[in-house]
């Protein structure tokens, strides 16, 4: 009660945040999120591409030639090698591909309206959506990595299947790192950064504490 009573009386009258303004706050951004995050994505994806570029040319060596945006919709990649590959109708060209990373970094605008839904100040706010962008970007890498791989092996044949595995990357690494960079890692990531960003903010809404349950075990 005097704790109350104190808090009254110095003038802090914020109300706490509740869960259903939270999903709501957050939808609301979201959507905003999500005009920018694509509209955008040519600039936002810069660090990604060159990342991404650097590493398949470590794997990949002498058959690989890099990334650019592709020309028509420049939210793409398009994936260029030094592999000569015959196509369907005959010609024989050096194999090129096109690669979406957005469906790597799609929890760029979730962790946007999450971060912009909470009543935490706008320091605090920039903090999280950096390190939330950093956090993604290297998702996209992982994503975009293993899916050029598993095109390469799975998606053109023998051919290109094999100048992958003389590179020394097994089949099973590919499966476990394209499922990993598709399902889980675009997910999960946006979540774990907001929810260990803001802890006092979940505790309050589950009602738990760290270390309540060891204290009142004890």
């Amino acid at each position: 009660m005097a704790e109350e009573t104190e808090k009254a009386s110095s003038g802090d009258t914020r109300e706490e945040l509740k869960l259903s303004e939270l999903l709501i706050l957050s939808s609301m951004w979201m959507l905003f999120g999500f005009m920018l995050w694509f509209y955008l994505s040519a600039f936002h994806g810069v660090p990604a591409r060159l990342a991404s570029e650097a590493i398949l040319g470590q794997i990949l060596g002498s058959d690989f030639y890099r990334i650019i945006v592709e020309p028509n919709q420049h939210f793409l990649y398009q994936v260029e090698t030094q592999i000569q590959f015959t196509f369907r109708d005959g010609t024989t060209d050096a194999l090129g591909f096109v690669v979406n990373p957005l469906i790597f970094s799609y929890g760029l605008p979730l962790l946007f309206g999450l971060v912009m839904g909470s009543d935490v100040s706008w320091k605090r706010k920039t903090f999280i959506m950096l390190l939330g962008y950093i956090v993604i970007t290297l998702v996209q890498v992982w994503g975009v990595v293993w899916q050029s791989l598993k095109m390469l092996s799975f998606n053109f044949g023998e051919q290109t299947h094999a100048i992958v595995l003389s590179h020394g990357v097994s089949d099973a690494s590919i499966a476990l790192g394209y499922q990993l960079g598709t399902l889980i890692f675009p997910a999960l990531a946006p979540i774990f950064v907001w929810v260990l960003c803001n802890r006092p903010l979940v505790e309050q809404f589950v009602g738990w504490q760290v270390g309540q349950f060891g204290n009142n075990r004890n």
